[in-house]
Formats: structure tokens, sequence, C-alpha cells
């Protein structure tokens, strides 16, 4: 409880002033609750052996308890929630059994219009469930986190709540289903997650609360929060974050908001500590409220706008044409097939010079003219006859002559690689 009255004068009183040591709380006057007439004391802030730090608060006197029509009467709070939750929570000698689903997809809520009905102002000791969109499980398990939270989590209270996993028909602790806001129950999560203890994964959905520490952005602009930052818990830190790939899932969220996500919760070991995190795809995996603790007032729990079939198709991280393999992670060599070689062009034909140009067959002779003479013998020709019917032609050499070397290709004409390789390869044969 963070208000409370001052029995003898009626005078309201705030948890938040405890820390400035006003007279109501160093000389002890006797305090009331402030919605009926239960002995109350005042306890400022402490952190108990587990770890768990608790602000300053207002609690219950030693055998006392709250007036049966009081709302911060844990019998009246667990009787009107187990009356809205739709049969998913059951009320029985003061103790509440919520049950859960077998997976987190059958916490989606049925399909129905929207809810328009606008957030409101409330104070700490109403107990009234959300419509939806919230389902009816996520608004059991936000209504029951905030109650806690206005008791500062007492055990005795904590005690009142058991969750029913499926296909038990045992009861476990609150604390197995919804774990924080403190450091070791999100130590405890995280070693039920680590993969080296086989047989201690949760079988059903988890959800955590916890209150928004920090924001920060992704590389592509998108939100993410912290609900534990760098939290230390016997010498280990960790982080406790909530992203999505839909930025209108985590906007709404600021610093100081409580919140309570549902969902796949996995431990991501390859940041600079271990983060316990996780990727919400659906609006109904989130709700979120507020507290004043100057009035002591608080919010109705609510979830994020609804994601579009738009959203779903377009915000996603784009994909890249291939992936980088193991091996180029580690600095070694993609194996890569061979790569077939080019054929290799053929090679440039060099003219032919001049001598061979004459090793050719002589043209066609013209045809004789009939009225002159033909010598019937080679000594009756004349010199001057002969060279004027033939030309005088070099003797055959007994083996043609070869082709001169072409001369070299310009640098930037040059062929490069396999191509090149066997065209001078060839060329050394010849």
């Amino acid at each position: 409880m963070y208000r409370a009255r001052i029995k003898s004068s009626g005078q309201e009183v705030l948890a938040v002033q405890i820390g400035d040591k006003p007279a109501w709380y160093t000389d002890k006057h006797p305090l009331i609750c402030a919605s009926c007439s239960a002995g109350v004391h005042g306890r400022g802030q402490y952190v108990k052996r587990s770890g768990a730090s608790y602000r300053a608060h207002f609690a219950l006197n030693p055998s006392t308890t709250h007036d049966a029509t009081c709302p911060l009467n844990p019998v009246e709070f667990i009787t009107s929630v187990a009356r809205q939750a739709q049969g998913l929570a059951h009320a029985e000698d003061g103790v509440l059994r919520l049950t859960l689903p077998g997976g987190v997809e059958d916490l989606a809520p049925p399909p129905g219009p929207p809810d328009t009905e606008p957030e409101q102002e409330v104070t700490a000791h109403r107990t009234d469930t959300v419509a939806p969109p919230l389902p009816p499980l996520l608004n059991c398990a936000a209504k029951i986190a905030r109650f806690l939270q206005f008791h500062a989590f007492d055990d005795q209270v904590v005690r009142r709540f058991r969750v029913q996993p499926p296909g038990r028909t045992g009861t476990i602790p609150w604390g197995r289903f919804c774990y924080g806001p403190t450091a070791a129950a999100y130590g405890e999560l995280i070693q039920r997650l680590d993969p080296d203890s086989p047989g201690r994964t949760p079988g059903h959905p988890v959800a955590v609360h916890g209150t928004v520490q920090r924001i920060h952005h992704d590389r592509a602009g998108r939100p993410f929060v912290f609900l534990a930052d760098h939290t230390d818990l016997d010498g280990r830190e960790f982080e406790v974050v909530l992203r999505s790939m839909h930025p209108t899932l985590i906007e709404p969220l600021t610093v100081g908001t409580h919140v309570l996500a549902v969902g796949d919760w996995a431990v991501f070991p390859g940041g600079r500590v271990p983060q316990l995190r996780l990727f919400a795809e659906a609006a109904w995996q989130i709700a979120y409220w507020h507290t004043d603790q100057e009035s002591g007032t608080a919010t109705r729990p609510a979830s994020p706008p609804a994601v579009t079939a738009r959203q779903r198709t377009t915000e996603r991280p784009a994909r890249p044409a291939q992936r980088t393999s193991r091996s180029t992670k580690t600095g070694r060599r993609p194996t890569t097939p061979p790569r077939r070689a080019a054929p290799a062009p053929p090679p440039l034909q060099a003219p032919a010079p001049r001598a061979e140009a004459r090793d050719s067959p002589p043209p066609p002779a013209a045809p004789p003219d009939p009225e002159r003479k033909t010598p019937t013998t080679e000594s009756d020709e004349s010199p001057a006859d002969a060279s004027a019917k033939q030309p005088a032609l070099p003797p055959r050499p007994p083996h043609p002559p070869k082709p001169t070397t072409p001369p070299p290709l310009p640098a930037s004409r040059r062929r490069k690689g396999l191509p090149a390789w066997l065209g001078r390869r060839k060329h050394r044969r010849r």
C-alpha cells in the first residue's frame, strides 16, 4: 500500500514521504488503511536476503486483516478476478488458481471488435479487470501483478496465488509462472532456460514482470526496452530486454512503465552480458500500466495497438541475398566449387610474308595465239619471248619459312588469367 491515514486525525499520508522522516513516521503515530480501519505501519525501502529491493510502503500490522469490503482485501480481490476470468481462474479458500494453456498461441484473444474504451486513471484500490484486446489470462495476470505491487510483494499475499500448468492436476507457486521484478527471480528463469540444465525448461508460457529502466534503439531505428539493466546476481551481470520487429508494440513503453510480457523468453549469450530476451509478435503479449507514487493511483492495464497485416509484411528485417558462411566469420576462405575455365581464344594469325605468297600456284596462262608460231623445243624459244610470257620465279625453298612473330600487344590489351597463360605456353612450344 502506498497510502494510509493517521488514526487520530484521519489525515492522509503517502509512502513516498517516509524517506524524509516525517513526524508521523518517527513518532510512530498509529496508522490505518486508507480504505478501511485495518491497522498498518510504514516501512522504508529495504533489501531482502535474496537481493530483492522494495520501495517504501505500508504493511498490515501483525494479526490484522483488511475489512471484508476493502478493495485491498486479498479475498475480495480474488473473488473479483475469478468472477471475470471467463473460466480461467477459480477461487477456493481464499486462494486463486489460474489455469495456463499449453502454448503461447493459445493466449490469443478470440476475434471480435476492438476495445474502444479509453484508458482511465483509477485509484490503487479498484479491482476491475480490463476488456479485450487483452486476452483473459493476460488480463488476470496483469491484475494480479499490479495487486502484488500494491502490497510490495508481501510473501503472505503472494502465497494466495497459484498456477495450474497444462496436463497437471497440481499447482505451482505464482513465481514459477511470472518472474520478477527482483534480480533473484530473473536469475532463476535464466537458470531454467539454460540448455545445460535438461528437464528444467518450463513446459508452459512464461511471463516476466518489471519496470522499464532504459530505452534504446537498434541499427534499424526500432526501439527496445530494458526491464533490468546490468543487474548483478552473485557476481554475474545480465539484462532483461523486451524487443519486437514492430515498433508500435514498444513505443507506448516509457521509463517507469510497469510491464508484464508473456511469450517464448530465451537467453541470448552473444552480447556484452547475457540477455533474457523476448521478441513480441502480437499486442496481446504485452500488458502495461503506470503508477503515481505521489498519489498512490494507477492506470488500468492496457496493451499496445494491434499489429496490422501490412506491418507484418513490411516491418521485417530484409533477408540478405546470400548469408555469410561460417568459415568467412572465422577468417577462413569459403570453399566454393571451381569455376570453369573459359575457352581460350584462337591465337592471332600473323600476316603471311611475301615469299610465302610466291609459293602459291601461278595464275593460268593466257590462251595461245594461233597466228604465232609455237616453238617445238626449249632451245628454239628466245629469252625475250620467255620473259614476256611468264615472270621468272625464285627457286622453291626446301621448307616453307616460319611466320614472323607478331608485335606484342599493348599493356592495356594484354589478356590476363588462364587464357593468357595458355597463349604464352603455346608460344613457348613453337
